[in-house]
């Protein structure tokens, strides 16, 4: 006899209810939310520099923007500004809000906690270069570095607990409250800030980051490079698994650069005029690129389209609506940071398993001749739901194609976000017991 969808969500729903209860999922749940802002900011300010204000870009292309409108080539530079400094302080924020949020777990001073988790990351980031100037490392900032940020923030709180005396933070504070507040706190900080030091000098001196960037090219080298459809669907995975907890996967920089087999096939589609019989027709370019990633990594767009269409929770509205215009541009940190996607258990299984059946509806038409594969360039910024499209010349096929695959990620999402509905539900009304009962456990 088989269980109902609802049977499996009161199933699953204490147990999710327990690993919400815990401190550190809450601490890294507010954390990644308070990069929410900063992520959305970054991500619009992101599309109108890559899509409207690189001559290159779909919407500058479509309006041939460069050839009419005045002062053209100028406009990205405040944009790059504030996408730079929007998107690559996120993982400063995250260091602050994890650091801040578990200090306050503990009731220690959250303030200085969570300015010293900031200061701590810099100072494990900071590169000590031969000439005089201040450098931090890539890695460990931007929204590759929210894992490591994270870690790092706790770290500092767990200082905070272990070294730190209680605070009660007034509303008004004076000088000799801020002064003790300080005093309070001094020993944590400063241990903190020895050992977020003594960090930095060993990954600087051990060539640690140099190797660890070093690995990654060579695993995105060897990824979209591969011409085999098993490897391809691998790499897909790694990646998507990868992205879920806040690391940079083998398939990360998408569309970015010709690799040989785009060549390749390429040259073959127009000295043949035709694509059907391309050498390389299971590549990260003809499936990931053009199928598997509708509103970034983990195919979000479908995500939004399900909240929009099924959702009754308010928040979860907001959030699909603001991250909308940035996952039809395959922008998905606003979902990631603001629902959250990100380290969320719930989400895990969709976000890796909606790609991959996508990626395999395209490659099954693809193998049947339905669908030649993606071989034409398409410009930077284009829509996730129309890069196979204008990659295969217009092809009708892959409009119908990526429209399927589409309605599948809902299909697959739908019955996850009722899953995390109900979890939010039960949480709520637990906290409505808690507060009539008075326990604060």
């Amino acid at each position: 006899m088989g269980i109902s969808e609802q049977q499996l969500i009161n199933r699953l729903v204490p147990a999710l209810l327990r690993i919400r209860q815990t401190k550190i999922y809450r601490v890294i749940q507010r954390t990644v939310m308070l990069t929410f802002p900063f992520v959305l900011i970054g991500s619009f300010s992101q599309i109108i520099q890559v899509t409207l204000l690189t001559k290159t870009g779909f919407l500058a292309s479509v309006f041939h923007l460069s050839t009419w409108v005045p002062y053209y080539k100028y406009l990205h530079y405040p944009f790059d500004n504030l996408t730079n400094l929007t998107l690559d302080s996120v993982a400063i924020v995250a260091a602050f809000g994890a650091a801040k949020y578990y200090a306050k777990a503990y009731h220690r001073d959250d303030q200085l906690a969570g300015i010293s988790g900031a200061i701590a990351l810099l100072l494990v980031a900071y590169q000590y270069p031969d000439q005089t100037q201040v450098d931090f490392n890539p890695v460990l900032l931007g929204t590759n570095g929210l894992t490591s940020a994270i870690l790092i923030g706790v770290v500092i709180g767990i200082l905070f607990r272990w070294f730190g005396r209680p605070a009660d933070v007034p509303r008004q504070s004076h000088t000799t409250q801020i002064l003790d507040r300080t005093f309070a706190s001094l020993l944590p900080m400063t241990i903190g800030f020895l050992l977020a030091v003594g960090v930095g000098l060993v990954l600087n001196w051990f060539m640690l980051f140099d190797y660890s960037e070093q690995t990654l090219d060579q695993l995105q080298k060897i990824a979209t490079s591969s011409h085999n459809g098993l490897m391809t669907f691998a790499m897909a995975g790694l990646t998507l698994l990868m992205e879920l907890l806040g690391l940079a996967g083998p398939f990360q920089q998408r569309l970015l650069a010709n690799t040989p087999s785009m060549t390749t096939n390429l040259n073959y589609a127009l000295s043949h005029h035709s694509a059907y019989h391309v050498p390389y027709p299971y590549t990260s370019h003809t499936l990931y690129d053009a199928f598997g990633t509708f509103g970034g990594t983990g195919m979000l767009l479908a995500l939004i389209i399900t909240i929009i269409i099924s959702s009754h929770n308010h928040n979860y509205h907001v959030v699909a609506r603001w991250s909308l215009v940035p996952a039809l541009f395959n922008s998905n940190g606003p979902m990631m940071t603001g629902l959250p996607v990100l380290y969320n258990p719930i989400y895990a299984i969709p976000f890796i398993l909606a790609p991959l059946v996508n990626m395999a509806v395209a490659a099954l038409a693809i193998w049947l001749k339905w669908l030649p594969p993606m071989v034409y360039p398409v410009p930077l910024g284009t829509p996730g739901p129309l890069i196979a499209f204008i990659g295969t010349n217009g092809n009708l096929v892959a409009l119908l194609i990526g429209s399927l695959d589409l309605v599948i990620s809902v299909l697959i999402y739908l019955p996850f976000m009722r899953l995390a509905e109900a979890t939010l539900h039960a949480a709520h009304e637990q906290s409505l017991r808690l507060e009539m009962t008075g326990d604060d456990a």
